[in-house]
């Protein structure tokens, strides 16, 4: 099987970005020549945590940076750009919008659950409109386009499953439907199922990636944004999650499907599914991503394998694979087997 004229992306998490092996980046070179990958997407770090030097993001430097003074980034993207004969990789800068450290010290932008819950990944709806998020997400956007001029930005984890209950965001939620109380189940608890919940969820994602797409007008980058796979026959997407398909594919130029099959939350359809769902319907506007996490570690072979081969199959224009710090060397030797090595590529007339 051979991946011609088909985008084939290796994601690179910032645990592998930031490594502290001189070996490791030089290792994921050479796999990614062998693999036949036609672009990377490399993470920049999250909002609270990125992964290169600057002034303006002192305070949310990582501690590697801090350490060090090095932009990891940069020298990723120098590393990946090529592949060893010459040929161009694109190249994808990944912002994660999750905020574990900024969270942990500034308790008052964190999300609440229906039960009271606070989380430790996920602010909340009322933090990121009035609490300066979006701003920080459009200012780190406008900053590493200006910085690496990649192919495209794509932002991952914006999302609002579960914690949007605290009492700003409930003010936030009586703005947004004119209600003076949230939506009750027969039991008179919340009904975090509603959907007029759900709808005021997918207004704020939808919200916030109008922003940042504003800030590629007038450059040639791509925008594109990681959302969940559908958890059961609704096709819309995941709006309990705030992530209405239609209406972002209004903002941005892609999706990314996750296809997780080692998540329950995000593993419901498989490739061959999500496919003639999506992609074969609309193959521009639509990718699919195979995450490798489990909850044993990493996917199995044979799941990787049989998603892989689905995907060729299916013609899958836009398909990537997550992370390469879970990807051993069989991992590597299945990406060889599906997308052929150079060795095996057919040459061009």
């Amino acid at each position: 099987m051979g991946n011609a004229g088909s985008s084939r992306v290796v994601n690179i998490g910032f645990e592998d970005v930031t490594s502290a092996d001189p070996t490791r980046i030089p290792d994921i070179a050479r796999q990614l020549d062998s693999v036949n990958a036609t672009g990377v997407s490399i993470s920049v770090g999250r909002l609270d945590w990125i992964g290169f030097p600057s002034s303006e993001f002192k305070d949310w430097q990582s501690e590697e940076v801090a350490r060090t003074g090095r932009d990891y980034v940069r020298e990723a993207i120098d590393a990946f750009i090529c592949s060893e004969s010459g040929q161009r990789r694109t190249i994808s800068l990944n912002i994660d919008t999750l905020l574990g450290r900024e969270l942990a010290s500034r308790p008052d932008i964190a999300g609440i659950n229906a039960q009271g819950g606070v989380s430790k990944n996920w602010a909340s709806i009322s933090a990121w409109k009035h609490k300066g998020l979006t701003d920080r997400l459009e200012r780190l956007v406008s900053d590493v386009i200006l910085r690496y001029s990649p192919d495209s930005i794509n932002i991952t984890e914006l999302m609002f499953p579960s914690y949007t209950f605290s009492e700003a965001d409930f003010h936030d939620f009586q703005e947004y439907s004119g209600m003076d109380c949230w939506p009750l189940a027969a039991d008179a608890t919340i009904d975090a199922g509603s959907p007029l919940i759900h709808a005021w969820r997918s207004d704020a994602v939808a919200s916030i990636m109008s922003r940042v797409a504003q800030r590629l007008d007038g450059t040639s980058v791509q925008l594109t944004m990681d959302v969940r796979s559908p958890l059961n026959e609704d096709l819309r997407g995941r709006l309990d999650s705030g992530q209405d398909y239609a209406r972002l594919l209004e903002i941005v130029d892609r999706l990314n499907i996750w296809n997780f099959q080692g998540i329950n939350s995000t593993g419901y359809y498989d490739t061959a599914q999500l496919a003639s769902f999506y992609t074969a319907k609309d193959p521009s506007r639509f990718g699919i991503e195979i995450g490798l996490w489990d909850q044993g570690g990493a996917l199995s072979i044979a799941a990787l394998e049989h998603e892989l081969r689905l995907a060729e199959e299916r013609n899958v224009p836009h398909l990537s694979v997550t992370p390469t710090s879970l990807m051993n060397e069989q991992a590597w030797d299945t990406l060889r087997k599906i997308w052929g090595s150079p060795s095996s590529a057919k040459p061009e007339n």
